[in-house]
C-alpha cells in the first residue's frame, strides 16, 4: 500500500533523509521510532505528499505520487490519505460532526451522505453524544477521536499519524491505542505512525527504527 524508494531530503546543510526505503502492506500497522531529529516527521510528510522529496519515489495504493500535478495531488491526498496529528488541528468554530465532514465535502460528497458517514464514525469512536460539541467543549482525548474519525471519512487507502498519543495522558493514550487497533480490524486499514510512545510502538505489527535520516 505504501512503497518509498531511496528518499533523500536536505534542508540547507542538513541532510534530513539519506536514502530511506520502506514498504507497508495493506492492513498493516507500522510505527516509525527514533530520537528527535532522526527524520521521522520529514519522512511522514513526504509520504503524505505534504512535502516533496529531493529525489526518490513514493507510491501510495499503486500510484506514483511524484508524477501528479498540484491539482491532481490535492485530489489524490483528499481521497487516499487520512491524517492524524498530535495537536488535532480541528476547526474551532465547527462542531465535531462538521469537522469530520469537512474532507468529504471538499472531495465533492453530497452533504447528506457526508453528515451520515461522519455521524457513524463518531459513534464508532464513542462520541455519538458529542456530535454537536465544538472542540473547546471536548477533552484532548475526545478531540483526538474526532481527528481519527475525520481521517477515516473519505475511506482512505492509508492513515498517517504523527504522534497520535503524544499530547495525551495515560488513560486517553490507552484509549487511542485500542481505537487504532479497532480501526484496522473494522476497515482493514493501513496505518503508518511516527511515535515516541514505546508502549504504542510495541503494540503494532512492525516497528521501523530511524537514526540520522536512515532506517536502521
Amino acid at each position: 500500500m505504501i512503497k518509498a524508494s531511496e528518499i533523500y531530503k536536505r534542508f540547507s546543510t542538513v541532510e534530513a533523509l539519506s536514502g530511506v526505503s520502506l514498504e507497508v502492506a495493506k492492513g498493516e500497522i507500522v510505527a516509525i521510532v527514533g530520537a528527535s531529529g532522526a527524520g521521522k516527521s520529514t519522512l511522514l510528510q513526504i509520504l503524505g505528499t505534504l512535502m516533496p522529496a529531493d529525489s526518490g519515489s513514493v507510491q501510495i495504493a499503486g500510484t506514483e505520487v511524484g508524477t501528479l500535478s498540484e491539482r491532481q495531488l490535492a485530489a489524490f491526498r483528499n481521497k487516499h490519505i487520512g491524517f492524524v496529528f498530535q495537536f488535532h488541528h480541528l476547526l474551532p468554530e465547527f462542531t465535531a460532526v462538521e469537522n469530520v465532514m469537512m474532507p468529504a465535502l471538499i472531495g465533492g460528497m453530497d452533504k447528506g451522505e457526508a453528515a451520515k458517514r461522519a455521524a457513524e464514525l463518531l459513534d464508532m469512536v464513542g462520541l455519538a453524544n458529542r456530535v454537536s460539541h465544538k472542540p473547546v467543549e471536548m477533552s484532548g482525548g475526545e478531540q483526538q477521536r474526532v481527528a481519527i474519525a475525520r481521517a477515516l471519512v473519505c475511506r482512505p487507502s492509508v492513515v498517517l499519524a504523527d504522534e497520535p498519543t503524544g499530547n495525551l495522558d495515560s488513560t486517553n493514550r490507552d484509549e487511542i491505542q485500542r481505537l487504532l487497533m479497532d480501526v484496522r480490524e473494522r476497515f482493514d486499514q493501513t496505518i503508518l505512525m511516527v511515535t515516541h510512545d514505546m508502549s504504542l510502538a510495541e503494540s503494532v505489527d512492525r516497528k521501523i527504527v530511524m537514526s540520522d535520516g536512515r532506517v536502521l
